[in-house]
This record gives structure tokens, C-alpha cells and sequence, in this order.
């Protein structure tokens, strides 16, 4: 299979189902190798690699130090580089702040903040010795608009833009880009069953994916900070 992604090898977290695997999907599609993250897929090992155009489910507790190291280590042996990491995985409670508790307030930074971290700090080593790759981090339209009812889930988003500003800094010398993709509301499976939300008010998924996969095919002399996609009413 020939494509734009012919040849490149992508990690996408959360990626088993709703954004994370459309997003899988568009990158197969365009000939990438891609492993995605779950808390039911196999244990990631050479075995498991995915072929080019292919999608492979893999097993990643994200939270868990030893298992990032484990992904990626298996990236190494199955692969011997890894050129896109998306950051995909995420969890939310909305919730005024002060019915948030301790326990979801955790929850949710160890997951969409320490999860990222650990997987960020996995990619980069690789891509400082490989000669650079691309870090795609998807945070939110709660990461740069105040919206109530979202202080710990809004609070890691806009912690998500800060850090990648950060690494963008620290990766330009080594040829490696970081990009935030903020999304407003996508319409998946999530908001089935739920009232008051219409799906021509919200983007598609494919909106999101086409984005980061433009993103991820393009050459590393293009350095594209953050995008923002809103949908057509602005903010829900």
C-alpha cells in the first residue's frame, strides 16, 4: 500500500473505539503501521505488530509507569522507531468544583495529564536518537474556554497546551514537533441516549481525524503549534 503515511509508524492512545479509532482509521488508510491503546488488548510484543495499512489493538495501562514502558520498549522490538504518538486517551467528570471529589479530581489528572506525560517522555527519548518524529496531544475546547461544570476535566486541558508548548521548545532542536489539537464537541457513541444534544451541532469524528492526520503526514520542516476545531455554533 502506498500513501502519505507509507512507511510510519503510529502509536495512537485510546484508540479502540469513538475519535481514537477513526483516527487509526484515516492513518491505515493512508498506508501508516498503527498500534492503538486499550485496557483489553493484547499484551504489545513483536508478535502484535501491525503491518503497513493495518490497525492492531494493543494493551496500555496508561496511569502505569511500567506498562508505558512495556508499549513502548515493544515498539522498539517490533519496530525499531516510532514516528506518531497521538495522545488520544482521556477521562471527564462534569461536575461544579465543588462537587468534584478528590478521588475524580485524580482520576482525571492521572489520566489525561501523568497518562500523557508518561507516554510523551517514552516517544521523545526515541525520536531525539531516530532524528525527530511528531507528537500530536488532543486536548479540548475546555483547555481555553472557561466552561462551568468542567473544572477538573477543563483544568488538564489547559494543562495539556501549556506542557506542549514546553516540549516544543525542548523537541526543535532535535527535529520534533508537538501539536495540540482542541476539539469542540464530537459527536460518538458517548451521547447516545443523551437529550438536549443535537449531532448537526457537533463535528465528526472525521472532522478531528482528517485534521490530525494532516498533521502527522506532514514533513518535519512544518512546525504546526495547535489547531483549533469548533463546531458550527461555536461552544455547545
Amino acid at each position: 500500500m502506498q500513501g502519505s503515511m507509507t512507511g510510519k509508524i503510529v502509536i495512537i492512545t485510546g484508540g479502540a473505539r469513538g475519535l481514537g479509532k477513526t483516527m487509526a482509521e484515516y492513518m491505515a488508510r493512508e498506508g501508516a503501521a498503527v498500534w492503538v491503546t486499550s485496557r483489553k488488548g493484547p499484551q504489545p510484543s513483536a508478535q502484535e505488530a501491525a503491518k503497513p495499512g493495518e490497525v492492531r489493538e494493543v494493551r496500555l495501562e496508561i496511569t502505569d509507569e511500567s506498562s508505558v514502558r512495556d508499549l513502548f520498549l515493544a515498539a522498539d522490538e517490533a519496530y525499531g522507531r516510532v514516528d506518531v504518538l497521538v495522545n488520544n486517551a482521556g477521562v471527564g467528570v462534569f461536575k461544579s468544583v465543588v462537587d468534584t471529589t478528590l478521588e475524580e479530581w485524580e482520576w482525571i489528572m492521572k489520566t489525561n495529564l501523568t497518562g500523557l506525560f508518561l507516554c510523551t517522555k517514552e516517544a521523545f527519548k526515541r525520536m531525539q536518537t531516530q532524528g525527530g518524529g511528531r507528537i500530536i496531544n488532543i486536548a479540548s475546547v475546555s483547555g481555553y474556554i472557561p466552561i462551568q461544570e468542567n473544572g477538573a476535566y477543563g483544568a488538564s486541558k489547559y494543562a495539556v497546551r501549556g506542557f506542549s508548548d514546553i516540549l516544543n521548545e525542548e523537541g526543535k532542536h532535535h527535529n520534533i514537533r508537538i501539536s495540540t489539537v482542541s476539539p469542540g464537541a464530537v459527536w460518538t457513541e458517548i451521547w447516545d441516549g443523551r437529550e438536549g444534544f443535537d449531532p448537526a451541532d457537533m463535528l465528526k469524528p472525521e472532522d478531528v481525524a482528517e485534521t490530525v492526520l494532516d498533521i502527522a503526514r506532514r514533513p518535519l520542516h512544518v512546525r504546526i503549534d495547535e489547531v483549533k476545531i469548533l463546531p458550527p455554533k461555536g461552544v455547545l
